[in-house]
């Protein structure tokens, strides 16, 4: 058995596990990243191979070695889920994502006391455990301005200290400046959705993207090829934590990278004070890493796990869970769609990089009147491809026919070579409230390869809030499609419950021990010395994408355990 020993030990290096370790280490502390999957760089993405990173999913947990299993009730069985969005490599999911880089709104931090304020306590549903997050917008906007200007995002502000500018999201929060980058480059659908958008009175705008428009800190700009999301950037445009805070970290020489690291197991004292970790090792050694502090970087699913494993006499419930709320209030976004095709114009969609394109923001969050609805909350509707990756594979197994159309056969061939080239999808992606029945817990049944449990995810959107809100959207996305100048317009197929994108949850973040995991800073309320960082600390989520949000967090801790933790360890007020 190995033991190293350091300031920090830091377990996954992704969104933002990377930021961390790069703003701790230039700050003199000496830190260890432990990473489960390898370190790859722009060089190992020049084979642009759809069958190897999105059919095969190369870049992403494997579902048979790392299972993760879901149930839609306690009751239930749970069985693997067949793919994962979270990353396996240095970097983590920022390698392979589609780059939406949104901040979230004012009202996205207060979903229990703005409701309540606006449409009175009833609008809450009963069984909903939605709770405020312990700070506001303006307590991460400079957060937001430096991810944005530090890794590099491209887009167009909308509202600049108050003032609203044309083209950019009017809806959203005041900014101190503008994107360091222009928008991207508006393709056919982004066109198409404007001109659609815009005949019934929405805003539509161009989303913002960690995609260099134009050469930014070194790198060059973006080519506009297809092989965006599930691909890693083969010129490196896309800003990921491999190219942008891995390199700082290791110019520091405080950092240490160690790959192929299994973390099972977060070391405690007698005292419950976090001391280091235990991993295995590529070649099945048990090694240790020993910290003053301990911060887990890993997605949802193992930060929840690795909680519950590190239990002990002290903390017989797992790690952090004074409370009882780690592995509660899962979320993930719920993906109404429609499809629309052109049998007079070309869309060529799988053209340029293939996250949403253009984007409306006039049914998200509580930019509408809810009242009388039945619901609360939205979605930010785009222009996309059938499933974000819009080659002929990925088409082939997202893009859902009309009504009369085979899903199989030479009919749905015959239909493919028509309409590859005349297809959109407008996608609802929308935001779902927390509710303590969806957790995540430790599978009694499967296990991965290096024998542990795998988490169980016990999960189902369809409660009647969701359900209403979902039928007021796709409403809206037939309206759009028709706006759009499509030929035909339908809608996809709903999940059966399960889960979608961009899990959160698990170990939320409050201003009360009784009903969160951790504090504003993602130290956990038992242990002081364990910090918890990602979209597991989130209380309620967006109908944004949550990376550009986990990392401006991840800058806000990192700013404060290196000027005040480090000087006088403790809770964080």
């Amino acid at each position: 058995m190995a033991t190293e020993k350091a300031d920090v030990v830091i377990v996954g290096v992704g969104a933002s596990g990377g930021i961390i370790a790069a703003e701790l280490a230039k700050a003199g502390m000496k830190v260890i990243g432990l990473e489960r999957g390898p370190k790859l760089s722009t060089a190992n993405f020049q084979s642009l191979d759809e069958l190897r990173y999105f059919q095969r999913q190369e870049s992403r947990p494997h579902p048979k070695k790392q299972p993760v299993t879901w149930r839609a009730n306690a009751s239930g069985r749970a069985t693997p889920i067949a793919s994962q969005n979270n990353g396996n490599q240095a970097g983590g999911g920022t390698v392979h994502y589609g780059t939406l880089s949104w901040r979230f709104h004012e009202d996205d931090f207060r979903v229990r006391s703005h409701n309540t304020e606006r449409y009175g306590a009833s609008a809450i549903p009963e069984d909903s455990s939605v709770i405020d997050w312990p700070i506001g917008y303006a307590d991460l906007e400079p957060y937001y301005d430096r991810a944005e200007y530090e890794l590099g995002v491209s887009g167009k502000a909308g509202n600049i200290g108050g003032k609203k500018i044309e083209g950019g999201n009017v809806f959203e929060a005041p900014r101190k400046r503008d994107y360091p980058m222009p928008a991207l480059f508006v393709d056919q659908a982004g066109k198409i959705f404007e001109e659609g958008a815009k005949k019934l009175g929405y805003h539509p705008f161009a989303s913002p993207r960690a995609i260099t428009s134009e050469p930014y800190n070194g790198r060059p700009a973006c080519t506009y090829c297809t092989f965006c999301q599930s691909f890693g950037c083969f010129v490196g445009a896309k800003s990921s934590i491999m190219v942008t805070k891995l390199p700082e970290a290791e110019a520091t020489n405080n950092f240490k990278l160690i790959t192929g690291a299994m973390v099972n197991k977060v070391n405690t004292d007698g005292a419950g004070r976090a001391t280091g970790v235990n991993y295995l090792g590529i070649d099945g050694s048990e090694n240790t890493v020993e910290a003053d502090i301990v911060i887990l970087g890993g997605f949802i699913y193992d930060n929840v796990r690795l909680l519950l494993l590190s239990k002990t006499e002290k903390h017989p419930n797992g790690l952090g869970n004074g409370s009882g709320h780690v592995g509660k209030h899962l979320m993930a976004h719920i993906g109404a769609r429609a499809f629309t095709i052109y049998d007079d114009r070309r869309v060529n969609i799988f053209m340029g990089p293939s996250a949403q394109r253009h984007t409306i923001d006039d049914f998200n969050a509580d930019n509408f009147d809810h009242a009388g609805l039945g619901f609360i909350r939205g979605a930010q509707i785009s222009v996309h491809p059938a499933d974000l990756e819009a080659g002929p594979i990925g088409t082939a197994m997202s893009l859902i026919p009309p009504p009369g159309t085979p899903r199989w056969g030479a009919g749905y061939r015959d239909f493919l070579a028509k309409y590859y080239t005349r297809f959109a999808a407008v996608n609802a992606q929308t935001e779902h409230l927390p509710y303590a029945s969806n957790m995540i817990d430790l599978d009694p049944n499967v296990r991965d390869m290096y024998g542990l449990p795998a988490p169980r995810l016990t999960y189902d959107w369809r409660s009647p809030n969701e359900k209403k809100r979902i039928e007021f959207l796709s409403a809206k996305l037939l309206e759009l499609g028709k706006a759009m100048g499509a030929s035909k317009v339908w809608l996809g197929n709903l999940s059966p419950g399960s889960p979608g994108a961009h899990h959160q949850g698990g170990a939320r973040m409050g201003a009360d021990p009784r009903d969160s995991v951790v504090n504003s800073y993602g130290q956990t309320w038992d242990i002081p010395n364990l910090f918890i960082v990602g979209s597991a600390t989130h209380p309620t989520m967006s109908g944004f994408n949550p990376t550009l949000t986990i990392q401006a967090l991840a800058y806000r801790t990192a700013e404060a355990i290196a000027t005040r933790y480090r000087k006088s360890p403790g809770p964080l007020v």
